[in-house]
Formats: structure tokens, sequence, C-alpha cells
């Protein structure tokens, strides 16, 4: 290319040409043939380059320049040698201008006496141009709301005053810039004029630009393709804009993102095209990729709470013919062992998730053996980061403490969920929180052993103090409201120990004292702060004090104390934690961790 391509797009562009303000540079002459792909290094090489400049500037004339890749073969013509030689001074100077270096003088002489051919460059690159003013405008059909879209792109405009003008800088700033514009109500926008002008002599820069923001749109009628074996009402029932709303990218992103976690699919395409507006309406296209209808699930893991584990699942995702979610799940642990139906239905034009299930889970923790047999309906609802369910179930729950009496125990119960979801990263967070409100309840009157009001609030947030450590914090408070603990399944009451309680003490190990066993008490009080500091993107190392305790009222609930030092490990599948652990109450250590595979 007659100047290199970055030195075009910097002295030749239409879009973001550079107009100087001394007499305008021609290009170079074009070199006499296109320099060759560098050869490999293991054979000899016709020439060498020594280049005096700053690091930086030497290693872009280093992979720029004509005649490095043409020294990198095993020979060159004299000729060709010379012709490149005189080229290099206006080769280099154009390649650092696009560094802000518009004063550069640049020399290249072969020295006498070399074989192969050495060929220095000497670079005095002068003092780099500096933005001094930016002109910043949006023009579109209401001058009100063009003067807050100006505000909001000078606000983040990422090429101040006072910075220095480098070409990729202002090419990534102009695409920043129009990128937030296509991003929130404009699919139209588009740059109109864009033009930097640099004075040589002040190595002053001004920039000026102006967005045409197009016309205003809605969204239009929604389009479906790709779907072969669910019904369209799947599609449809997962919020998409409303028609006749204002144009948002984010309205589209969100709608796309639910597409994408919806089981029915592995993936999805959720767009508009100009092309295809019909007046102001843009109709949204929805292309999906659809799941198997039947899948297997197998998985094994490891856990200091629970064990080693096992489990297999089955999924049908069109039972019946009719997008009925039918799921099927066994689990062995080494404490606990389990199973599970469950039958939901699609997501209603209400935004429902409807579900029915039966449960039966066996566990031998602490002394106590429960065995537990659940039947259970579910309305549950998912809008952006908040997550709600409501929940009516029966269960019958027998206990066995070790050294005491058994009982059997039942209850209908009406439990609400509440979880607000704001995380940066779901696998690997640094930034956010989570946070979740539970409220439930039973009543001596409806087919329950006791009458009881179940409050849990609990939450977790990270906080990146540097770009290598995070804070996080853990909490957790629960109270049962009754006249005691009789009668209450256990899957109601609290027990506090473990890797994500208070580490130091055993899985569920805190709690109330039943013969020889640990069973579940009425309050609960739970903490947790922890500084992560990661080593690299993936491994990182962690300090942490936990400290909490269950009691059957509040008075007697002393928190004990666990304090200790652990690695962090980013795997594909999230994070993954091992712990060594001081439980101060017990005088001893503790191994706390967690880890799976699924497959």
């Amino acid at each position: 290319m007659p100047c290199g391509l970055r030195a075009a797009l910097l002295a030749c562009a239409a879009l973001g040409g550079i107009w100087l303000a001394s007499p305008e540079r021609a290009c170079a002459a074009p070199a006499a043939s296109t320099a060759p792909a560098a050869a490999p290094s293991t054979q000899a090489t016709a020439c060498s380059l020594r280049i005096e400049a700053p690091s930086a500037l030497a290693e872009l004339l280093r992979r720029e320049l004509d005649l490095a890749h043409w020294c990198a073969l095993p020979s060159v013509p004299p000729a060709q040698l010379d012709l490149l030689i005189r080229q290099l001074p206006t080769q280099a100077v154009r390649l650092l201008e696009t560094e802000g270096h518009f004063a550069a003088k640049v020399e290249a002489r072969r020295l006498p006496a070399h074989s192969p051919p050495v060929i220095e460059v000497r670079v005095a690159p002068g003092p780099a141009a500096r933005v001094t003013r930016v002109a910043l405008s949006v023009r579109g059909a209401d001058p009100a709301t063009d003067t807050q879209l100006s505000e909001l792109l000078r606000q983040r405009w990422s090429l101040p005053v006072g910075a220095v003008f480098r070409d990729a800088d202002w090419e990534t700033a102009k695409s920043r810039a129009l990128a937030r514009l296509l991003g929130g109500h404009w699919p139209g926008a588009r740059i109109a004029h864009s033009q930097a002008t640099v004075d040589p002599a002040t190595q002053h820069v001004e920039l000026a630009l102006e967005f045409e923001t197009g016309p205003p749109y809605r969204f239009g009628a929604l389009r479906v393709s790709g779907l072969r074996r669910y019904p369209e009402r799947v599609v449809r029932n997962l919020a998409p804009p409303a028609r006749a709303s204002r144009f948002d990218q984010g309205a589209l992103l969100a709608y796309q993102a639910r597409l994408q976690n919806s089981p029915y699919f592995r993936n999805a395409l959720v767009g508009t095209e100009l092309s295809q507006a019909q007046d102001d309406e843009l109709p949204i296209d929805v292309r999906v990729f659809e799941n198997p209808a039947h899948k297997v699930d197998l998985g094994a893991g490891l856990s200091s709470d629970t064990g080693r584990s096992v489990q297999v699942g089955w999924r049908d995702l069109d039972f019946g013919g009719r997008a009925q979610r039918l799921n099927a799940a066994v689990k062995l642990e080494t404490l606990q062992q389990g199973g599970s139906v469950r039958l939901a239905l699609p997501r209603s034009a209400t935004g429902d998730d409807d579900s029915v299930g039966l449960a039966y889970t066996r566990s031998d923790i602490q002394g106590l053996v429960t065995r537990n047999t659940t039947a259970s309906a579910q309305r549950a609802r998912s809008r952006d980061t908040i997550d709600t369910a409501l929940v009516l179930q029966y269960q019958i729950e027998s206990t066995q403490p070790l050294g005491a009496a058994s009982s059997i125990v039942h209850a209908l119960s009406l439990s609400a969920d509440w979880t607000r979801r704001d995380l940066d990263s779901m696998l690997a967070p640094r930034r956010g929180s989570v946070l979740g409100a539970q409220l439930g309840g039973a009543s001596h009157a409806l087919a329950s052993s006791a009458s009881f009001v179940r409050v849990d609030l609990r939450g977790i947030g990270y906080l990146p103090l540097t770009r290598r450590d995070t804070f996080v914090g853990r909490g957790e408070v629960g109270a049962v409201l009754s006249s005691g603990a009789a009668g209450i399944p256990q899957n109601f009451l609290f027990r506090a120990g473990g890797a994500q309680s208070v580490r130091g003490y055993a899985y569920q190990s805190l709690g109330l004292v039943d013969g020889g066993a640990i069973v579940g008490a009425r309050y609960l009080l739970a903490g947790s702060a922890e500084l992560d500091h990661w080593f690299t993107s993936r491994w990182g190392g962690a300090v942490f004090f936990d400290a909490g305790n269950a009691a059957d009222s509040w008075s007697a609930l002393k928190p004990v104390r666990g304090y200790g030092a652990g690695l962090r490990w980013r795997s594909p599948v999230g994070l993954i934690a091992v712990d060594l652990a001081y439980g101060q109450a017990l005088h001893a250590f503790r191994l706390n961790f967690s880890a799976g595979v699924a497959f």
C-alpha cells in the first residue's frame, strides 16, 4: 500500500482523515514490489536493522517497515535493497505520525564492511502531538435530545484534551462513541463528519466530530425462525420487547439472553435490519437453535461437607408433545442420598414458570438420620436480576437422633422466595452482590404437626480493591417463630458449619444437641469476611474470618469463630476453593473444599 495501512488511514481516509496545517504532504512513492512475508528464523538473513529509537517506536518500525520483512529473506537484490533504504525514512515518518510524532526526523544508511549488510536507522521522534480541543456534537430530529446525547458522549469521550494523539486511539474513541448511540435507541446512527487537524509547528491537535442519530424507531412484529420441535409460544412468552415500544438495543440483548438461557435452545440470535423498516417500525428477527428433547446427565463430585457424590439425571423437554419439561434425578453422596422428579410447564404469557414435583432424601449428618418425602407445587418468575418463587409443599419427615427417641412430623407449608443477582460474572465474580430473602410457614390447623413462621435473610458481596485484590463479605440471619422446635421439619430449622457457613467446623455441626446428634435450632447468625488475591488470571489465594452459630433463642446464640487461608482456582465450571481453617472453639484445624465435574 502506498503509505502503509496505518499511514494511509492517518493521512488519506475520508472518515477519520487528518488535515495538516502545514503544506499538504504527499504519499511516498510506491515500493518496487510488495514486501514479502518474513522468512523462517532458521534461515540466514539478507540484512539486519539497527534502530536507534525509544523502545516502543523501535518495535513499531521493526514490525511494520518493508525493509524489515525483506531483510528476513535469504537474499535481496542489491538494487532492491538500495531502493528500500531510500524509501525507509519516508515510510518511517508516516508510521511515527500514527503514534503522534508529526515532527520526527529519520535517517537511514548502510554501514560499510558488513556482510550481510547492516542498515542503521536513527530516529529523532520529537515531541508527541497532544489534543488541545474536542468539538463533538449530535444532530437528529429533536434538539433537546441532541443536546443530552452530545453531553453524554462528551462525558465518556476517551481521547480528551491533553492526551497524546495516536491514530489507533482516535479510531477507537470514534468507534466507542458511535457504539453508545447504536447500543441505545438509535439503530441508524452514523458519523456524519470527523476531522483531526494537526499543527506540526505547535504539536497541537484539534478534533471535530459530528454524529447523526437517524430517525427514531419503534419495535415492530416478532418474526421467528428455526423452530422444528417446540411451539412458537415458547419464544413469544420469554418477554420480547413490546410492539410499538421505543427501540432499545439493551432490550434486544436482554431478550436474546433469556432465549439462550432457556432449556429449549442451545443458541439464539435476535436483531433488526434497517432495510426491513416499515415506516418507523423495525421487525424483530429471532432465529433459534433447538436443544434435543432428550438428554442424560452424569456427574461426579467431592465435597468436604457431604463427601463423594455421583448423580444421574434424565431430561425430556417435550414431554407429552406439548413442550412440558420432565426432569428426573438421583444423587448419591456419602452423607446424603436422594431422588426427585419434576414436571414443568412452558412459561406462560404472563411470565410465570409453573411446576410440580416429588422428592425423597435420606441423610446421616452429625448423628441425625433424616428421611424426608416432599410433594410440591411452585410458581416462579424471573425478571432481569430478580428471581421470585411461591412454593406450596407437603412433607413427611422422620428423624432418628443417635441415642434419642425417633419422631415423625408433617407440614403443609407456603413459602415465598426473593433473590436479586447483580454480578459482573456468574462463574468468577469480582464485583456485585447476591441478596436473598425467604418467608414461609405452616399452621397446626392445616395438616401440620406445628405452627411456625420462618424468616431467612442472606447475602454475599464482592468489592474489588485493586486489580488483583477482592473483598468478599457474606452473611445470613434466620429465625423460626414458634413455641418450640418440636414438630417442625429439620429443613425449616437451622444448623451451621461447613465450607459455605463457618469454616473450621464440620458440616452442620453447630446446632442443638439431642442425645448424640446435632439437630436444627430456631435461630441462626453467621458471617464471613474474606480477602482474595489473584496471582494470575486463574490462580489466587485467600485469607478469611468466619463467625456464627445456631441456637434455640437469641440469648443462647454465641457465635464461634474460624479463620484461616486457602487457594482459589477459576476453573472452566466455576470457582473451586480449598481452605485450611482453624476452629477456635475446637482448637483444631479443618480442611474445607468443594469441587465438581459434570459430564
